[in-house]
Order: structure tokens, then C-alpha cells, then sequence
């Protein structure tokens, strides 16, 4: 047997196993609607010439032989197969037989303050909701308010600010994901400690963080510190505020209400006691 009949035999081995293996390559893959960076397959049976594996380009058209460029972007694999089909049956072949594949589906990437950052597989219409689920939600540091969106068009890169919150509560609507998108989940906020506490330094800040919380965060209060005497240094309008606090109302009354919820910038100083 010369090699280009090995060659054949072997093309139709691997077409037949490919058959095979349809059966487990569910409607809902069949029914995937194609966007600009899936890499999709595509095998014509008893014509290995006609082999093809392409990238959708970003303006959603694959290049096939004998066939120029074809139109693939929002056509599902099924559409594409019978589009590529019937192209091929009216000048070329008789009966063809197409296969179409996905490869690779597109990709979106999630970073910064998610439980799992990383590339996601656009396989269905996604929103940044979900795809944020997906991610394993945002971190307690998180600012779900000011979440960016990078999206390329026409060769440039777009930057929206979306506020989640106000998709959960239904006061905006949510956002449609475009393959190539990047999802950037930023901290919400730093704020620091210093002076008499165990492990005085800077502390993501969260929303809705109290003063006592930090406190706690830093290991709490060391033997000499003057609890009394803490306050929180805080800008507004380009002026410093200082805030004092009489820890001892909070811990030894109860009195929660004395708790104070921490802004961005705020710095908490406590002070060596003098005795």
C-alpha cells in the first residue's frame, strides 16, 4: 500500500471514529451559537483536502476551501454544517457529508478580587452576573459597585464601569458578555492601623467594616494601649476629621452603637497609655 492510500485509510478510520463519537456531542453543542474566536472543525467525508480547523475572525467569517469566506458568526454548528453542505453540493460535490465541530470555544477572563480568576469558556450567552458566578462570586474586599469591562472593538479597547449591585437589585440591567471581554473586580479599599495593637499595618477594607472588626483584624489591643484614646483620622473634602472613640462604651456597655463603619483612607491610631 503506497502512502497516500495509508494516508486515506487512515483519514477514514479517524472520520468514522469522529462519527462514533457524535453520539456523545450533545444538541446543546450542536445548537452553540458560533462567535468571533471559536475554533471550529471541519471534516467532509472522502475529502481529506477539504480538512479544515479555523478561528472565526472578529468580524465572524472562517475561510474554507473552494468556498472563499463564509459567514459563521451567529449561525449555530448545526446551521454551519448545512450552509457548508449545501455550498458545497451546488458547484463541487455530490452528496457531500460535513461535520462541524467546536475545537475551542471563545473566551472571556475574570481577574482581580473573585474567588477563582481565570479564562471561562463562552459556550452559552453569558452576563457578568453569572460569569462572576462562575468565578466563585467576589471576594468580602471586593467593590461589586465599580466593576470594569474591557471590551475590543474595531482594534480598540473599550472600558465601562458597571455596578453589580444595582443589576441584583434590579435597578440596572445586567450585561451581555462579547468573546475577548475582561472582567476586572477591583478592591473596594485600604485602610490602616496603627500604635498600640498587635499587628498595627494596612487592611483591605470591605463594605460595611467597623472599627471594633479592624481591631480585631490587627489581633487586638496590646496591654499598654490606651483604649480610650483611639480615634480615626479621616479625609473630607481635603480636610482631616478626627474621630474619637471611647472603646470602653462598645466593650464593657455594649454599646454597638459607638462602633463606627470605617471609609476608604481611614487611618485608626491607638495610643500608649500613660499608666
Amino acid at each position: 500500500m503506497d502512502i497516500k492510500k495509508r494516508y486515506l485509510v487512515i483519514f477514514y478510520i479517524l472520520f468514522f471514529l469522529k462519527g462514533l463519537v457524535l453520539s456523545g456531542y450533545s444538541q446543546e453543542d450542536r445548537e452553540h451559537i458560533l462567535n468571533p474566536g471559536d475554533t471550529v472543525e471541519i471534516n467532509v467525508y472522502d475529502e481529506p483536502d477539504l480538512y479544515t480547523v479555523y478561528c472565526i475572525s472578529q468580524d465572524g467569517f472562517i475561510s474554507f476551501p473552494l468556498l472563499g469566506k463564509i459567514r459563521a458568526e451567529g449561525l449555530t454548528v448545526s446551521e454551519l454544517e448545512r450552509l457548508i453542505t449545501q455550498l458545497l453540493a451546488q458547484d463541487y460535490l455530490v452528496h457531500p457529508q460535513v461535520r462541524v465541530f467546536v475545537k475551542e470555544y471563545a473566551k472571556i477572563t475574570i481577574s482581580g478580587f473573585v474567588r477563582t480568576p481565570g479564562s471561562y469558556e463562552l459556550k452559552k450567552p453569558l452576563t457578568l452576573v453569572t460569569a462572576i458566578a462562575l468565578a466563585g462570586g467576589c471576594l468580602p474586599e471586593a467593590d461589586t459597585s465599580k466593576i470594569k469591562l474591557v471590551r475590543i472593538k474595531d482594534g480598540k479597547s473599550y472600558t465601562q464601569q458597571i455596578d453589580m449591585e444595582g443589576i441584583i437589585n434590579n435597578t440596572i440591567p445586567d450585561v451581555f458578555l462579547m468573546p475577548n471581554d475582561t472582567i476586572i473586580v477591583e478592591e473596594y479599599g485600604r485602610v490602616s492601623i496603627i500604635g498600640q495593637v498587635r499587628n498595627p499595618g494596612t487592611y483591605s477594607l470591605r463594605r460595611g467594616l467597623t472599627l471594633m472588626e479592624l481591631i480585631s483584624m490587627a489581633g487586638g489591643f496590646t496591654e499598654i494601649a490606651n483604649i480610650d484614646g483611639t480615634s480615626i483620622v479621616r479625609a473630607e473634602a481635603n480636610k482631616k476629621k478626627i474621630i474619637r472613640v471611647k472603646i470602653s462604651d462598645i466593650i464593657k456597655r455594649g454599646d454597638k452603637t459607638k462602633d463606627v463603619v470605617l471609609q476608604v483612607g481611614d487611618t485608626v491610631v491607638v495610643p500608649e497609655s500613660l499608666f
